[in-house]
């Protein structure tokens, strides 16, 4: 039996064993039918002509449909595209153009979107509806012998695309190299093990939204729930339901979850971790979830061209490394250079690079873009960090957030963390533009708890804690900050804002 065919070893091993529930549809399969139905699911798409290297677009959230997909398509060999379903329909096409699918398909969520695709670039593509076909899949009866299929360790399984903010997206390739290896990373550094089980709710166009917990816990043969939209109460009342002992959640996720009113009764008692990360994970709520419910959350660093399991920071060292991302997980390299490649000295600035397994081959039809990128096995992730003394990694923010003011370097995530610290401000988010006098200034995005305060308080209190010179230009206080389909800062939303606001003063 194939070592990377880890369905199949665990419809044998535990058949009856459910791998995946949904709670959406109140259905759940074990790993004897996902065996099953991914292998009536192959029938049927080599009735359509698909061979390995051929991909897959997918306009659908996470279903047990999709799950199948997944494995029908690592068997063949197949590249499954899943395209982010909240973008306009334009882009979207763009995308399909980008990645050439020899099948395209949607739910009934979208089936409106895919109706309006532009056909005439598209036109020969077939078009199918996840629900229906893969009905017809499942009340197929098995005809054929049972079957082994040998998966290649770099043959590509994903194709993710980024999601543009610093120009049109790029379609990261991952293989089942990056998927096996991640696996272990993940695996090695919670301790995950058959008895687990996770909720999902992060998009199957993210790279986490299939290699934080989906993979791994395939991998280790253990549960999976999925739920489709992220709704806070709901979540933690299926977290105490299930007794679910690992959850993936952004830092916003996470403060949405402890403002629900059922926050303060439900028991998580089982929920051993939650792992955050995508943007800074603040001290305050690493202490507010180990103090109100006695969870850990472990802070971290993924990015879609490597892992995303690459940094982790253990829950023991949560509180004494405020801010950390902690160490790399074991199964890679990580050095942090300067502009000239150098390795920098501890608590200097460098851009981070890693080497292992986990790193992506290239970009889709992007070859200038994979070279700049990678080279001699490094990836430069164009992401600014530093390590102290006893190797404990931090971000300073991207490459490209990085801004010189007055001939000066200035980082946004250290003036964020200065602004975070002043009493009554929940969140800040800091960006640059051009400036005639110095070149580049900053902008700076804040939430409140106390609506009583002021931008000429705010300034105030952070002369105590931060250099003139790093002192923005530009500060607003704001309702909530705009968030994108994932739960990140929307910085095109920022901007937006900043340029209408600009543009009538």
């Amino acid at each position: 039996m194939d070592t990377l065919d880890w369905t199949a070893k665990w419809a044998d091993y535990t058949p009856e064993k459910i791998a995946i529930t949904s709670y959406d549809a109140n259905k759940s399969y074990s790993y004897k039918d996902l065996h099953r139905y991914a292998n009536r699911l192959i029938n049927k798409l080599i009735e359509l002509d698909l061979e390995e290297g051929d991909r897959i677009a997918v306009l659908a959230e996470h279903s047990l449909e999709y799950i199948v997909l997944f494995v029908a398509c690592q068997r063949m060999g197949v590249i499954l595209v899943p395209l982010n379903y909240r973008q306009p329909i334009n882009q979207i096409a763009k995308l399909i153009v980008d990645c050439t699918p020899s099948l395209f398909i949607y739910n009934d969520n979208h089936q409106d979107k895919a109706a309006q695709l532009p056909i005439q670039n598209i036109k020969n593509i077939p078009f199918n509806k996840l629900e229906s076909y893969f009905q017809a899949t499942v009340n197929t009866l098995d005809n054929t012998q049972e079957k082994t299929y040998s998966i290649k360790e770099d043959n590509p399984l994903f194709i993710f695309y980024t999601s543009g903010t610093t120009g049109d997206p790029k379609g990261v390739i991952y293989t089942n190299k990056m998927l096996f290896w991640n696996s272990l990373n993940t695996s090695m550094q919670l301790g995950i093990t058959f008895r687990d089980s996770t909720l999902n709710t992060l998009p199957p166009y993210h790279t986490s939204g299939w290699n934080v917990f989906i993979t791994p816990l395939l991998h280790k043969g253990a549960h999976i729930g999925m739920l489709e939209k992220f709704d806070a109460e709901k979540i933690l009342c299926l977290l105490e339901l299930n007794k679910t002992t690992l959850f993936m959640a952004l830092p916003t996720m996470l403060l949405m979850m402890q403002k629900t009113s059922v926050f303060k009764d439900v028991n998580l008692k089982k929920l051993r971790y939650i792992i955050s990360g995508g943007e800074k994970v603040a001290s305050e709520l690493v202490r507010f979830w180990k103090t109100k419910k006695n969870i850990h959350i472990r802070p971290g660093y993924g990015l879609t061209e490597a892992g995303p399991s690459i940094t982790s920071l253990h829950h023991e060292m949560a509180e004494l490394k405020p801010n950390s991302i902690g160490k790399p997980n074991f199964y890679l390299d990580l050095k942090i250079v300067d502009k000239n490649g150098n390795k920098v000295k501890a608590n200097e600035v460098g851009e981070l690079c890693i080497k292992g397994n986990i790193v992506t081959p290239g970009y889709w039809n992007n070859s200038v873009k994979t070279n700049s990128k990678i080279k001699k096995g490094w990836l430069f992730t164009g992401d600014f960090a530093y390590s102290d003394a006893e190797g404990f990694l931090y971000m300073k923010g991207r490459k490209n957030d990085m801004y010189i003011s007055g001939g000066e370097n200035i980082y946004p995530q250290e003036i964020e963390v200065q602004l975070e610290r002043i009493k009554d401000i929940k969140k800040a988010v800091v960006l640059s533009v051009r400036d005639a006098k110095w070149g580049e200034c900053g902008i700076a995005f804040v939430t409140t708890a106390n609506k009583q305060l002021s931008v000429m308080e705010i300034r105030e209190s952070l002369k105590a804690n931060l250099v003139a010179f790093k002192h923005p230009k530009y500060l607003f206080i704001l309702e909530e900050i705009p968030l994108t389909s994932i739960g990140k800062v929307s910085r095109k939303k920022l901007f937006k804002y900043f340029n209408t606001v600009k543009s009538q003063s």
